[in-house]
């Protein structure tokens, strides 16, 4: 049969499933909390699924296979050895974070620290965030159906905006339905790829045989020959120097940790006890699917040193699968890796919608409009933020693992301090908590400024989150000392 129609078959099927799975959440939506945190209802097995799936996106399928091919093994360091550290960060405020009766984290900051402008804060900087990194599933998904439909680029985001949508709609019991199906397709293309890469390769021990005694440039536009040896040198001979490794950790690791899309995972589970397993069981399962990505990714270099035809490393996986190992179940890889991008954007795009309608208009709005109406204002606004994802994905940027690394470092500069520090330090102000989310954005943005209009030695180069961190942390613990040492000091004035 024709690889087209076979391909074709494929996305049909997928798109019926999708719609099937999708519908059950109209259904069982009626109020805000079943739209955000789908009632606080849900079990181990559809919160590992969402969990994993909403984890698993274009940035790890496409931006981390990729760039194992272009930088090795040092990719490695710099992004999964710092997501598995932040999801112990997750781990640890499980019991005081279900403690409290919240739909969004900015809600949190509103009733931990007593301050309004501290949600609407959120809930501008998940706006922005989100629909800057809506971008990578958007991309992913283009790069995937140009091979699957062999369509053009811009039609191809079209057909993943009308996806996300839809998923969306139904609030976080669709979202959660849909990952159950995206996250069997992940799990299933990765295994199914990994197996071809090995049948392709003679196995995992010739794989770095070969890969060690490579040195070519992996792509045309490229701005590096590799060194022999330097995919299985952690640091990749220089082009990842310790200090840029070390310090990502600051944005995939730290922001991970404060992201809010995992924390309101753990507010959607049914209890404290699903909570922690879900986080626990999914490390374990993305630790296994990890495994076929760097398995895909090294064996693709070594079956194809360099690729010609492709201008990123986001083109990859597809490239490869469509390509060079070719076989008759391409077209359910392929699905896979749109599926890591679908379960993705739905959750955020939901959460999205949140900090607009919930975190500032609700915030502050003294309207009384029913939660019907609420639920319908989110769909119109993820109607919108999806279309300007859209339009802002049709140039978009050049690596998903790099640019997705600065958009969660947004997160470790503004959310980390104001949330860990709120749950675990009782002196924790409402001063600090909006002076460290000031101060670190400000410090972070300087930094990346800094590093875009200047040349830098990429041996001293940081990530731009390490300062904001830095700041965030310092403004945070200063000035709640000062804050509550003069609040406690003007009790006992009245006193």
């Amino acid at each position: 049969m024709n690889k087209a129609i076979i391909y074709l078959i494929f996305f049909t099927l997928y798109t019926l499933m999708l719609l099937w799975f999708g519908k059950d959440g109209f259904k069982k939506t009626n109020n805000l909390k079943d739209f955000f945190v789908a009632g606080n209802s849900l079990g181990l097995l559809a919160s590992i699924f969402t969990f994993t799936a909403t984890w698993f996106s274009a940035a790890s399928m496409q931006g981390l296979t990729g760039s194992i091919y272009a930088y090795g093994y040092a990719m490695v360091l710099y992004s999964v050895v710092p997501w598995f550290i932040g999801a112990a960060f997750l781990v640890s405020i499980v019991p005081r974070l279900k403690a409290y009766d919240i739909l969004t984290v900015p809600e949190y900051f509103r009733i931990r620290y007593d301050s309004r402008l501290l949600q609407a804060m959120g809930g501008c900087i998940i706006i922005f965030s989100y629909t800057l990194y809506m971008i990578i599933q958007i991309r992913g998904f283009g790069v995937v159906m140009s091979e699957l439909l062999d369509i053009n680029y811009t039609l191809a985001i079209i057909l993943v905006y009308l996806f996300i949508v839809y998923s969306t709609f139904g609030g976080l019991f669709s979202v959660a339905k849909t990952d159950g199906l995206n996250f069997v397709l992940i799990v299933l293309g990765i295994l199914l790829a990994s197996g071809m890469i090995l049948r392709n390769t003679e196995g995992i021990l010739r794989i770095h045989e070969q890969a060690a005694e490579i040195a070519t440039k992996p792509f045309p536009r490229a701005p590096f020959i590799t060194e022999q040896g330097a995919l299985l040198d952690p640091f990749s001979k220089g082009l990842y120097p310790p200090l840029m490794i070390i310090t990502g950790f600051c944005g995939w690791g730290l922001g991970l940790a404060g992201n809010p899309q995992y924390a309101l995972r753990i507010i959607s589970a049914r209890n404290k006890k699903t909570a922690v397993n879900m986080i626990c069981y999914s490390v374990l399962i993305l630790a296994i699917i990890y495994l076929g990505i760097f398995i895909i990714g090294l064996g693709s270099r070594v079956l194809q040193p360099s690729i010609d035809s492709i201008d990123s490393v986001d083109e990859v996986f597809p490239y490869m699968i469509n390509k060079v190992i070719y076989s008759r179940f391409s077209g359910l890889v392929l699905i896979g890796i749109t599926a890591a991008a679908v379960s993705t954007a739905n959750s955020q795009l939901l959460i999205l919608a949140s900090g607009f309608t919930y975190d500032i208009l609700k915030n502050y709005s003294c309207l009384k409009i029913d939660e019907g109406k609420y639920m319908n204002l989110n769909r119109i606004f993820i109607l919108l933020s999806g279309t300007i994802s859209l339009i802002l994905s049709i140039n978009p940027p050049q690596s998903l693992l790099i640019y997705g690394s600065q958009i969660w470092g947004v997160f470790s500069v503004t959310f980390l301090l104001p949330l860990y520090g709120g749950l675990f330090w009782k002196k924790a102000t409402k001063e600090g908590a909006i002076a460290s989310f000031v101060g670190g954005l400000a410090t972070m943005i300087a930094f990346v400024l800094k590093y875009k209009f200047t040349e830098a030695d990429p041996s001293n180069v940081i990530h731009p989150a390490l300062p904001g961190v830095i700041a965030a942390i310092i403004l945070f613990y200063s000035i709640s000392k000062y804050t509550y040492g003069r609040k406690g000091d003007s009790i006992e004035t009245r006193h």
